[in-house]
């Protein structure tokens, strides 16, 4: 069975901006910085869910009991 990559239009532009980084030093920068983006993004989500009440504390100390793995049968 053969499977076509597809990309979307974001990972399209990003792929032709990051043509032109060659050495690993800005490949490098670039993971951190990605790294940092979102980073942001999940804990504004995070906030959201916890303003909202759909996160809360009873919920997250449950978690350690919880399993959470998709079945793979």
């Amino acid at each position: 069975m053969e499977q076509t990559l597809k990309i979307n239009p974001a990972q399209y532009e990003l792929l032709n901006m990051l043509s032109c980084i060659d050495r690993d030093e800005d490949v490098s920068e670039l993971k951190n910085l990605i790294v940092k983006f979102l980073n942001t993004r999940l804990q504004n989500e995070i906030e959201h869910l916890w303003d909202n009440g759909t996160l809360t504390e009873q919920k997250v100390e449950v978690w350690p009991h919880t399993h959470m793995r998709t079945p793979y049968r």
